[in-house]
């Protein structure tokens, strides 16, 4: 295992923005499972000594962003030679990786390796992209194009009843009779046979 160097300086930013970088990495890094506080703070002070060097050239920034910026950078890469020469997006290395750290469970049996380009066990690597094999085809865009939908000889029935009972007035207070003279009736119905 590598030694722990815990000397960190950064020539730029205050003390809290750093305390709240250090935070939220330890957050991202604990969303991946990484229970492993050695391997954890390793990671979080590679990615915090890296983040110092990017907010020394771009200080407008805050650290925090710088953090997390260089974390999931360091994720694309490590993923990256992973998936290397399965033809998958940025954002489905990202989102793939997580998954297949997780199904072939990753922070259980290899914590150590996490983010380690070097010493990446095959198997772990076998493991991650067995999930990605095993998913089938990558989805492709299509494109509808809405229609108005045909309900064939209901709406031109409808339609018509409509129309007729608009321009006539007396006509549809005969139908608004009927109707309530049926519920009405059946209502008469219904209460005269329970007695």
């Amino acid at each position: 295992m590598e030694a722990v160097n815990i000397a960190f300086a950064p020539a730029t930013g205050t003390e809290e923005e750093w305390n709240e970088a250090y935070a939220r990495l330890a957050d991202y890094f604990r969303s991946y499972r990484l229970h492993n506080r050695i391997r954890r703070t390793q990671l979080i002070l590679e990615t915090l000594r890296r983040a110092a060097e990017a907010h020394a050239l771009a200080p407008e920034k805050s650290p925090t962003a710088h953090a997390i910026e260089q974390a999931r950078s360091m994720l694309r890469s490590w993923l990256g030679s992973i998936y290397e020469g399965l033809n998958l997006t940025e954002s489905q290395i990202e989102a793939t990786g997580r998954l297949g750290f997780h199904l072939c469970d990753g922070p259980d049996r290899w914590p150590h390796f996490f983010l380690d380009d070097d010493n990446l066990p095959d198997d772990m690597a076998d493991a991650m992209r067995s999930v990605v094999q095993a998913s089938g085809p990558s989805l492709q865009i299509s494109k509808m194009t809405p229609r108005e939908i045909d309900l064939g000889k209901i709406t031109e029935i409808t339609e018509d009843t409509i129309d007729t009972l608009g321009r006539h007035a007396l006509l549809r207070y005969a139908v608004l009779l009927l109707m309530v003279g049926g519920v009405l009736g059946y209502l008469f119905w219904l209460l005269r046979f329970e007695e």
